[in-house]
């Protein structure tokens, strides 16, 4: 958190006296943040860092929808999103129908931003997540660059420097956002050389903090106590695959090798637990039964509570992430 609040210091808009008193010193004007997920993404991770940020010298404004399978999160972890923002599609039940109405929602979200910006401009505008650019659109760098214009600096956090499913998708794109902004945070070196390798953007620009836990709450229970909570078998040795379920995290190459460790004799469960597109969890199933994994492999492909990730992360003896 101190490299967080180090960076946006060193972006402060400004003469010199007046970027003093943004990050709360003689006048202690605490520097204004508007953390922008519209589409609620990433709700934990932002979560966790606008608490954090809140006990710093930063205004935190959530500019967020609220997750769509867990509404009451924010609340929960007493965070108020931004109000003035359209949050109704999130609970639509019917996925086409919620994304649907979710994509209108953001793009009025959008104009509603723009609105408040050139009436009350932030100091910082955080960018976390923006799903129009990830499909190749360029409305929202003209947002960017637009709030750019009213003064407003730009942080971008790059969760991914390029999209895992396909490297070089929209690769001229993804540069231009990354040079329009006036800083970027990654959560590793490996990003970081990628950025400054592949996309040409200066190392001075580019913050690496790690990504935290999101769950700092330990549940004080021994694995065993942990797996009879869950329901999990309490004596075998227990492998966890925890996550969103998607194409590039390699589940059918967990499978394949869990299927060898099986032939070799290995003893235990594979866990995989979590919620993803609903063909790809078709085809996991099928996998499962077709390779005669059933008695070793339990499948929780759902939405997994926020409650539950402790638990099932002190009852796993490995954790793999292939």
């Amino acid at each position: 958190m101190a490299a967080f609040t180090q960076m946006q210091s060193d972006i402060q808009p400004g003469p010199p006296e007046l970027n003093e008193n943004l990050v709360g010193t003689k006048r202690g004007r605490e520097i204004r943040v508007y953390m922008m997920d519209l589409w609620s993404f990433i709700p934990y991770y932002i979560g966790q860092l606008c608490t954090s940020l809140q006990k710093e010298a930063v205004e935190v404004t959530l500019g967020s929808a609220r997750y769509h399978l867990d509404r009451n999160y924010f609340r929960k972890v007493g965070l108020k999103p931004d109000p003035f923002l359209f949050d109704v599609g999130g609970g639509i039940g019917i996925g086409v129908f919620r994304r649907f109405a979710k994509s209108f929602e953001y793009l009025a979200n959008l104009l509603v931003l723009a609105t408040r910006f050139l009436l009350s401009p932030p100091d910082v505008l955080h960018v976390q997540y923006l799903p129009f650019l990830e499909r190749g659109f360029s409305l929202e760098m003209w947002f960017a660059a637009w709030a750019k214009s009213r003064g407003i600096r730009i942080v971008y956090t790059v969760h991914n420097a390029t999209p895992q499913d396909a490297p070089d998708r929209y690769r001229p794109l993804l540069e231009r956002m990354y040079h329009l902004a006036d800083a970027l945070i990654c959560h590793g070196d490996e990003a970081r050389s990628e950025l400054i390798k592949n996309f040409g953007v200066s190392p001075d620009k580019i913050r690496v903090i790690p990504h935290g836990p999101l769950f700092a709450d330990r549940p004080e229970l021994s694995p065993e106590e942990a797996r009879i909570k869950l329901g999990l078998p309490v004596r075998d040795p227990l492998v966890l695959c925890l996550g969103v379920i998607s194409e590039y995290k390699g589940i059918p190459f967990l499978l394949e090798a869990w299927k060898k460790v099986m032939e070799w004799g290995g003893k235990g469960r594979l866990l995989i637990a979590g919620t993803g597109d609903s063909h790809l969890l078709s085809s996991i199933r099928e996998k499962v039964s077709a390779d005669g994994l059933v008695a070793s492999v339990d499948l929780w492909l759902e939405f997994v509570p926020v409650e539950k990730l402790p638990l099932l992360y002190q009852a796993a003896d490995i954790l793999v992430y292939p």
